[in-house]
């Protein structure tokens, strides 16, 4: 809805939208892949029957959904973290949980789970044994189900788990997922702030602009007329809405993979030394006179 535009209020500056490039937030599940590593036995393989019995993409699915009704119930104060993104990691984690809450109920059955635990994975001899797992998933399953059954949860993701067979998985090294969802929360939250204020938000044009001080954190409105631009501004410059935009703009700017003319290296530089400076000394930089390379207070 509202391209939110940073550059400093003294050098207002254009800049269009920008992307993220990097590894996204997604899954490919491979039949070929699950039938490559699927090996044919004879013996038991209760662990990969319970793997075939969780829905994955359900667990996408309602993570989606998720983030979209934090969207749509964004509220009408500027900050991206009101609510917790839900990720594939995270979704992942929550298919794990299922996968081991049922195996450790199954063990807690045994008179003693922890041996049950050990010859199910280890000792060959065994009427539990599981034959059907690689010796990777056979130690990660290990390790999981004895959390489990210790602590009732699990310790992190592990893709090499049985469950994950067949499945690509893009990390999180560069979320842009995550990165494009705090975009919309906080175009979300601004578009309901305007609403609140009487502005019609269907009127906002692409030559509509935000600017963010990076001292003060003042938002600028421009592009509009001069009754609506006072309108908006009244009803931004509230709390910590300023400083939170600024704070998002900065960090969905700055990190690996995106390109974006938001912030510029100067104005990352003069920003971090600012605050620097101020959270040390209480001075703010453009209040200081500059010789010689020092800064000295008025006289």
């Amino acid at each position: 809805l509202l391209n939110v535009l940073f550059g400093q209020q003294q050098k207002a500056a254009s800049s269009q939208n920008t992307g993220c490039r990097g590894t996204r937030d997604t899954l490919t599940i491979s039949a070929s892949g699950k039938e490559k590593l699927t090996k044919s036995t004879s013996g038991r393989t209760h662990n990969t029957s319970i793997d075939s019995s969780i829905d994955l993409k359900s667990y996408i699915a309602s993570a989606k959904k998720t983030n979209q009704e934090i969207i749509e119930n964004a509220g009408t104060q500027i900050n991206a973290k009101t609510s917790e993104y839900m990720s594939t990691g995270k979704a992942f984690r929550a298919a794990l949980t299922e996968k081991y809450s049922k195996l450790a109920a199954e063990a807690k059955t045994h008179s003693n789970p922890e041996n049950y635990i050990h010859s199910k994975y280890f000792d060959k001899s065994s009427e539990y044994y599981e034959t059907n797992l690689t010796d990777t998933e056979r130690r990660i399953a290990y390790n999981y189900e004895m959390q489990m059954c210790r602590t009732g949860k699990i310790n992190g993701v592990n893709y090499q788990d049985s469950l994950f067979r067949g499945i690509e998985v893009d990390g999180d090294s560069v979320d842009s997922d995550k990165i494009q969802f705090e975009r919309a929360l906080v175009n979300s939250q601004i578009s309901n702030i305007l609403k609140q204020a009487g502005v019609d938000t269907s009127s906002i044009t692409k030559d509509c602009t935000f600017t963010v001080d990076p001292y003060s954190y003042e938002i600028t409105v421009d592009g509009v007329d001069e009754e609506t631009k006072v309108l908006m501004q009244n009803a931004l410059n509230v709390g910590n809405n300023g400083k939170n935009l600024y704070k998002n703009i900065y960090y969905c700017s700055t990190q690996d993979g995106c390109e974006s003319s938001q912030v510029t290296e100067e104005s990352k530089m003069k920003y971090e030394a600012y605050h620097q400076v101020y959270s040390y000394t209480g001075y703010g930089l453009d209040k200081l006179e500059e010789k010689n390379g020092t800064y000295y207070t008025e006289s």
